[in-house]
């Protein structure tokens, strides 16, 4: 029998060496945490960077959108302004025609010229109105603007 229990002792003192001479338990399964803490922060960055730069397209696309709608609002009340003073050309001839006019001619003028003057400052009122119309609202002050010139002009040209 104690043959059998030298060379297990011995073998069993083998394998301890072994095993204490390799590294420390649990290094090893340290090192694949670390490798792993690093893939994930690196892949951490990697997203945060497709983040930042998706935001920042986003960014340049609203503010050209922003940049066309201001372009867009101002030329057409630049448009509307222009038109506004060809009407106020053309009130002022009424104005006019309403003075040197006799009979029912003046008095129809001078019926509906305040009428004309009514509705031209109402649509001066809703064209001043549209520097702080938002996109949101855009097409509606719009809609509401064209209404307002279609009904003066018409108006005018009744008048004239």
């Amino acid at each position: 029998m104690s043959r059998y229990i030298v060379p297990s002792s011995l073998a069993v003192l083998l394998c301890s060496l072994c095993f204490a001479c390799d590294k420390q338990p649990g290094v090893t399964e340290q090192q694949r945490e670390d490798k792993a803490n690093q893939q994930a922060a690196q892949q951490q960055g990697a997203a945060n960077e497709q983040a930042q730069n998706a935001q920042a397209s986003a960014q340049r696309e609203v503010a050209s959108a922003r940049e066309n709608f201001e372009k867009a609002r101002e030329d057409y009340r630049h448009s509307r302004t222009q038109d506004l003073n060809e009407i106020d050309g053309k009130i002022a001839d009424l104005a006019a025609k309403a003075k040197t006019a006799k009979g029912k001619a003046k008095i129809d003028l001078q019926n509906t010229l305040p009428m004309i003057r009514s509705r031209r400052e109402a649509f001066a009122r809703d064209l001043e109105a549209l520097e702080n119309t938002t996109p949101a609202s855009w097409d509606l002050a719009k809609a509401n603007l064209d209404k307002a010139w279609d009904a003066l002009k018409n108006a005018v040209d009744q008048a004239l």
